[in-house]
């Protein structure tokens, strides 16, 4: 890698080197019967330079040729965007953070094992499609610029997920735990999803019109989907996100704050600094609803007059740095999911949703068919809702927080709770 630069810099104004390998198995049970047990390798690197003050791109997943990349890289910032940025000046310590070395040497068949058991205890007291997964693996990068700068860092995951499928559909009840270390569903988890699969045999349809809504923290994606849409820069440089110009106005009910933490070692994105060499940090984008910031990479930094925020992530080698929200945190409340429940005298709970893409997300919009979700009626579910749709808002809606549950789930890249909502558009019979 430092021939690479060294070949890099005495052609460009600045340049950068990014070099990840990433290793991953995952074992799938399906109908309680072993479906697969594969593993993955890969590696790659990607180089960015600066030249003129426009940037250049290439990638590799084999170096053989090295002044053919940098070729390649100097050739595409002829037409390259604008950049007119410094590269950081970072030094910190190798990374530790999220990092499990236990995970490395995983013993698969024990993995396979540790499934069939908790299939049997499943088995035993439900005839449910009961489908399993594990998935885990390691990742380590580093990250050299012209600047001086040298990073590295080890990363590793551990996921599984239980899920319980409704007859003759393809949604059901799911429970993860997905995370830096080595984790697994209890018996008691599953006990409640027997449970709550056994109430879902009733169906019914709810009637059309405004209730309160539930949305479970696995489904509180789709609305967390339009915020970070109207956070993301290019829609701030634009002018179209409906919160630009907005800092410091009171946007959401004030029970609601979203934030991002980004040395959360429960969560597997935990990192000190992000793949452009800037140092990441705490960012609170809505405090008691209030807007506050928005996620910066160096790119959108400059272009919009503002400090890098340490946000600048690769999807992968193949991709430039875009300015990517870490570690999202939606903050608890003071009331347990049963609590939420049994104060509900009649409205849905939601556990999961179809279509979560449609409506216009930047502008806050959604019109989602409910895949996985329950009618509650005097505090208690008393059936699993079908033919239902729920539609809204979110600029309106999170102005109407009923209740946010006690405790925020860590969910592999974020941490959120359930969040009860008044006045959400149901459509039924």
């Amino acid at each position: 890698m430092e021939k690479l630069l060294k070949i890099a810099a005495s052609q460009a104004d600045q340049a950068d080197l990014y070099y990840t390998e990433k290793s991953s198995d995952d074992i799938s049970f399906v109908d309680g019967k072993l479906d697969g047990a594969d593993s993955s390798l890969s590696s790659g690197l990607s180089l960015r330079v600066i030249k003129n003050e426009r940037v250049g791109f290439a990638h590799t997943r084999n170096l053989l040729e090295p002044e053919a990349l940098v070729s390649q890289a100097i050739l595409s910032s002829e037409y390259g965007a604008e950049a007119k940025y410094k590269l950081p000046v970072t030094a910190l310590p190798a990374e530790c953070i999220g990092y499990d070395p236990a995970i490395q040497t995983f013993d698969k068949k024990q993995l396979i094992q540790s499934g069939n058991d908790v299939i049997n205890y499943v088995k035993s007291r439900t005839n449910a499609q009961f489908n399993l997964a594990y998935w885990f693996g390691t990742s380590s990068s580093e990250l050299r610029n012209t600047s001086g700068t040298y990073l590295s860092r080890k990363k590793s995951h551990f996921g599984v997920q239980a899920r319980m499928i409704f007859p003759g559909t393809g949604s059901g009840l799911v429970t993860q735990h997905i995370g830096a270390c080595v984790c697994g569903i209890n018996y008691e988890e599953l006990d409640e999803m027997i449970s709550l699969y056994d109430i879902c045999q009733n169906q019914v349809i709810p009637n059309t019109g405004k209730m309160p809504v539930i949305f479970h923290s696995q489904a509180l994606y789709m609305l967390l989907w339009r915020i970070n849409e109207a956070l993301h820069p290019v829609n701030m440089l634009s002018g179209i996100s409906p919160l630009f110009n907005r800092e410091g106005e009171q946007i959401f009910s004030d029970k609601f704050t979203y934030w991002q933490n980004p040395l959360d070692s429960e969560l597997v994105s935990a990192t000190g600094f992000d793949d452009e060499g800037s140092p990441t940090r705490i960012l609170h984008f809505f405090e008691n609803g209030v807007f506050k910031a928005i996620p910066l990479n160096l790119f959108y930094a400059n272009k919009l007059g503002k400090e890098a925020t340490g946000n600048g992530f690769r999807p992968s080698i193949e991709s430039l740095p875009g300015a990517t929200i870490i570690n999202s945190i939606v903050d608890p409340g003071s009331k347990s999911l049963p609590e939420m429940i049994s104060n509900l005298d009649h409205g849905l709970i939601v556990y999961s949703l179809m279509g979560a893409h449609s409506g216009n997300i930047l502008n806050g919009e959604y019109s989602v068919g409910v895949a996985s979700g329950m009618l509650v009626e005097n505090g208690k579910i008393i059936g699993r809702v079908k033919d239902c749709m729920l539609s809204g808002n979110i600029y309106d809606d999170l102005k109407n927080i009923v209740d946010i549950e006690n405790v925020s789930h860590p969910m592999g890249g974020r941490k959120l709770p359930a969040i009860m909502l008044d006045g959400i558009s149901v459509a039924g019979k």
